[in-house]
């Protein structure tokens, strides 16, 4: 089964974490890709609070989840929690609409 290629790439974790820090730099070598902290600085589907590690702060970025058919890549870092990764896969659906409680009840 072939799987499109994610559109972006969200990174989960601590922002002094080595290990996330190196997955946030491997994703923006070839996509875009935003390190955050948790779900919640998916503020909306229009704006998005991450770290740059370029600029060693957050900031933010606006219209950054594009409309349409969209492939996300999320990985975090070794020590991230499961419930952070979990939280920001529900966050994206709630970004889109979608009950993540719909889609298990048609499981």
């Amino acid at each position: 089964m072939l799987l499109d290629p994610p559109h972006l790439l969200i990174v989960v974790g601590g922002y002094n974490s080595s290990n996330t820090s190196h997955l946030a730099e491997m994703g923006e070598a070839k996509l875009p890709t935003y390190f955050i902290k948790n779900a919640s600085k998916m503020a909306s589907d229009r704006l998005i609070h991450h770290y740059n590690q370029h600029l060693k702060k957050e900031v933010e970025t606006r219209d950054w989840l594009p409309a349409g058919h969209l492939t996300v890549g999320i990985t975090a870092g070794a020590s991230c929690p499961n419930n952070l990764i979990e939280d920001t896969i529900r966050r994206l659906f709630e970004l889109r609409g979608i009950s993540v409680l719909e889609l298990l009840k048609k499981q």
